[in-house]
């Protein structure tokens, strides 16, 4: 049996319990699920699984629980996965001289493919970019920038910049072996911030910060195209080529991203999602930090109803809409952890450094876009625990509500094949009177 039949048979199987819970509930069309014939990833079939038995509200729970939950537990795993990617043959060579004396220089737009180390963080845009209360990475490289010439130092760098070449020389500040230098660095960096990973996921949807920066289609256009080739690598695709089909879509909604209006076509025709950003900014902070699913799922919806106000839509398109939603919520939510470990600044300048100790001290640095082909190894790496981490946590979900499936299906089976074999017990024996049923 294939791959494709044995999930049509999942399928198959829920519709069978379901009208048996549920008569006259019409037979589940399984070819309809894109996910039936999709070999590589099991994400999109678990959905399928969960929407087919619990609706729109078992991809809300998934939604809150990634929030709640997979966000905050998934940092130390990804930072073991990352320090193994850093171990090379060199691992226990001592860091040279020069380059303890000298780092790296590097043009800061080379680090930072989104432009976020021009964003202030106190400002209202960089409150939702920037962790505010542990030290980090970002947050000092802005502020060596705004020091033009005075080092700024985060665990085991010491950051300069220099306005005129606008150039950012990295250097180390201790004197170790090269593995313990990158892993003393990675323990130190936070790789996953919630509302950072938030604010991009909400941002790639509805485009807010993209045009509250005003930056250019062409920006857009840089950070869509990296977006797209690290999707390529999660669906097993490291080409790291865009279709000119791909590239004519992604320029389109790099127009849209700087106008804050994107469309979307959800199964029942284009729609077009705008937030403002008070909106985006309540809902970030009304996510972030919150243990509850069901509410977080709750702030995610609202903000999609925004989009599904039009009078003509109807109650059956909504639903369409909401489903389609989520599931590119879920599905971005992917994306941009997995640019968070392999193009974030923090992560382009540890490839830099690592790029020179292998070089003779020669930085192999330059768009991201080009430099993913000589960091593949370590990307790929990166996107299979990723989907590894992902898929168990929804597989968990998954089964929790084929489980809530099952009990009735299973109680009444019981139930009526115990009152079958009582009766013809009864029948068989003379017994008169009925035997009470022993499940309730």
């Amino acid at each position: 049996m294939s791959l494709a039949d044995k999930k049509r048979n999942v399928f198959t199987t829920i519709g069978s319990y379901t009208s048996l819970m549920e008569q006259g509930k019409d037979a589940l069309q399984t070819d309809l699920f894109p996910s039936v014939n999709n070999k590589k990833d099991i994400v999109p079939f678990l959905l399928d699984v969960m929407k087919t038995v619990a609706g729109t509200d078992a991809l809300k729970e998934t939604i809150g629980g990634m929030f709640t939950k997979l966000v905050g537990d998934i940092e130390p795993q990804l930072k073991t996965v990352l320090k193994k990617q850093f171990t090379q043959s060199n691992a226990g060579d001592t860091l040279p001289a020069s380059f303890v004396t000298n780092g790296i220089t590097v043009p800061v737009k080379d680090i930072d493919t989104s432009g976020k180390l021009k964003v202030n963080p106190s400002s209202a845009e960089g409150g939702l970019l920037y962790e505010q209360v542990k030290p980090n990475f970002d947050k000092t490289a802005y502020n060596a920038i705004l020091n033009d010439g005075n080092p700024q130092t985060f665990s085991v760098f010491t950051m300069t910049y220099n306005a005129t070449t606008d150039n950012m020389q990295v250097k180390p500040n201790i004197t170790t072996n090269v593995s313990d230098f990158f892993g003393q660095y990675i323990d130190d960096a936070v790789i996953i911030d919630e509302k950072e990973i938030t604010s991009k996921i909400m941002d790639s949807i509805y485009g807010t910060l993209a045009n509250r920066q005003d930056k250019t289609v062409e920006q857009n256009l840089e950070e869509l195209e990296i977006s797209k080739m690290l999707e390529q690598v999660l669906n097993d695709d490291d080409s790291f080529e865009i279709s000119p089909e791909d590239l004519d879509a992604l320029l389109e909604k790099a127009h849209e991203l700087a106008a804050g209006e994107v469309n979307y076509d959800m199964g029942c025709g284009l729609i077009t999602a705008e937030l403002d950003f008070d909106d985006l900014n309540n809902t970030v902070k009304s996510v972030v930090g919150s243990n509850d699913p069901f509410f977080v799922g709750n702030q995610f919806e609202n903000t999609i109803n925004q989009s599904a106000t039009d009078e003509t839509t109807t109650d059956e398109n909504i639903q369409t809409i909401k489903d389609g939603f989520f599931q590119k919520i879920i599905h971005i939510f992917t994306i941009k952890v997995l640019e968070a470990v392999t193009t974030a600044p923090q992560i382009r300048v540890m490839f830099g450094m690592l790029s020179s100790l292998q070089n003779n001290g020669v930085v192999k640095l330059s768009a991201a876009t080009e430099d993913m082909k000589n960091f593949k190894t370590c990307i790929k790496c990166m996107a299979k625990e990723i989907m590894r981490l992902v898929a168990e946590f929804i597989f968990a979900l998954a089964v929790g509500y084929l489980i809530l499936l099952l009990k009735p299906v299973i109680k009444r089976v019981i139930k009526e094949k115990i009152n079958q074999y009582s009766g013809i017990i009864t029948s068989l024996t003379g017994v008169i009177g009925k035997v009470k049923d022993v499940i309730t």
